[in-house]
Parts: structure tokens; sequence; C-alpha cells
């Protein structure tokens, strides 16, 4: 009877962690797949291919686009046409906690604004 519990024991462990396993690469592809997808969306509906950071944790999705002046004044539904994508396209994502930033990009050489970074040696 021992021997019996044991097993079930292991099989019901290796299901648990095989459930969290795919679990886990649902989500590290679906954002994978957001990452390429997402741009291509954007530059569709408002012309022209944003510049786009997304970060993944464990309960957390972190969506920066970068657009021109021009495009954040005319348009201010960005931020939920970037939820709403996720939502319909990508449900596995939609359940993180999404937080979406929505940043202008330098004008003069179309890079975003970096700062300066002080090399102290």
């Amino acid at each position: 009877m021992k021997k019996f519990f044991k097993t079930i024991l292991y099989i019901g462990g290796a299901a648990v962690a095989a459930h969290f396993g795919i679990k886990a690469y649902k989500r590290m592809s679906g954002t994978a797949k957001l990452s390429q997808t997402l741009p291509e969306f954007l530059s569709n509906v408002y012309g022209e291919l944003p510049l786009m950071n997304l970060h993944a944790s464990l309960g957390q999705l972190n969506i920066t686009a970068r657009f021109s002046e021009e495009i954040i004044e005319k348009h201010d539904d960005i931020e939920n046409t970037i939820r709403e994508y996720v939502a319909d396209f990508y449900p596995e994502l939609a359940k993180f906690a999404i937080n979406v930033d929505i940043l202008a990009m330098d004008d003069s050489n179309n890079e975003p604004e970096a700062e300066e970074e002080n090399d102290e040696e």
C-alpha cells in the first residue's frame, strides 16, 4: 500500500510540474510573438513603426512604445489600442498586470531620447 501512494505522489508531482512548465512556455512564446507582431500592428494603425520594449516578469508585462510627437498628439488612444490587441490576440498574456508607457522620440535623428552616461573610472 505504501508503494501505491508513493507512485501516486510521484505521478502527481510530475503532472503539476508539467502543467506549470507548459504554462510558462506558453507565456514566454507569447511574449516573443507579441514583440514581433505588435510593432507591425501599430505601424499599420498609426502609419509609423514605433520602437518597442517588452519585458515580462512573474505577474507583470511592461510595454514601452516610442512614437514621434505628432503621432502622440494626434492619437490619444494608443494605450487602449495596445491593451485591446494583447487581450484579443494573446489571452495568456492578458492575465498579467499590463503597464503601457507611451514615450516620445527625439525628432532630429529618429532615435529615442537617451540620457548621457558619465563614465567614471
